[in-house]
């Protein structure tokens, strides 16, 4: 058992300060709404590595072979829940939202999302930097998009897709990040991400739908901490984030 004073307590302590603080500036704000902590991402922008370049590339080679040897798929034929659960990379989809009429449901998950792009924004992707060379991008995400261009009339072929994969490859990205992750978000269209990228909430984020969800609102306070401080707070809402002045 790890001692008391050991490091796994001493961040914990930090983030009860941390989260204390980004209490206080929401507080400051004057808006009594839910406070989250997240993850803050700290690296520096810096060239793409060709070596990461040429692994990303090699990987998707691999992936798209066996995407090309499926049968193509129909993107719009129902899916049963066996078929979703089993999705090799289907993710951890989004926290459910309470019973409700069509249109409030829609109109809530169309703020919901608005508002956990604007607490990634904030978090600027800490959890992006588990994509390295490989972009979470598995055979089901390459047959979903691979059915969609189809579906729009575009044909494809192993070597047309991984071209089309590459020109987004951008030029700089987060040093030791996902490739495609860059300091404006992913460089990547969302139809093209991967199914994980496209439905992964984390923990955190979970935890604020839940309060939003309890409390009746749409906009909440975001603070964004690394190890060692707080690095960014802001209030967000379906008009995106607005950052506050950090006081300590």
């Amino acid at each position: 058992m790890p001692p008391r004073d050991g490091p796994i307590a001493a961040q914990r302590a930090r983030n009860v300060r941390f989260v204390q603080h980004t209490h206080e500036l929401a507080a400051a704000d004057g808006r009594a709404l839910p406070v989250i902590l997240l993850p803050a991402n700290t690296r520096r922008i810096t060239a793409l590595p060709e070596a990461s370049r040429t692994a990303f590339l090699d990987k998707l080679r691999g992936v798209l072979e066996e995407t090309f040897a499926q049968p193509l798929r129909d993107n719009g034929a129902p899916m049963s829940e066996a078929e979703h659960a089993a999705r090799s990379d289907a993710g951890t989809p989004r926290a459910a939202l309470p019973e409700q009429s069509p249109n409030a449901v829609g109109a809530q998950v169309e703020h919901l999302s608005d508002i956990l792009g604007a607490s990634c924004a904030t978090c600027m992707g800490e959890c992006c930097n588990s994509g390295g060379t490989h972009a979470f991008l598995q055979v089901d995400s390459l047959t979903r998009v691979r059915a969609q261009l189809e579906q729009d009339g575009i044909a494809t072929t192993r070597d047309s897709l991984e071209a089309l994969y590459a020109s987004y490859l951008p030029a700089q990205h987060y040093r030791e990040s996902c490739v495609y992750h860059t300091r404006g978000g992913c460089a990547l269209p969302r139809a093209m991400r991967s199914n994980l990228c496209n439905r992964y909430v984390c923990g955190s984020l979970s935890q604020l739908t839940r309060a939003m969800e309890s409390e009746g609102v749409v906009e909440a306070y975001v603070g964004a901490a690394d190890s060692v401080r707080l690095r960014r707070v802001a209030h967000v809402s379906r008009d995106g984030a607005r950052g506050l002045p950090l006081t300590k």
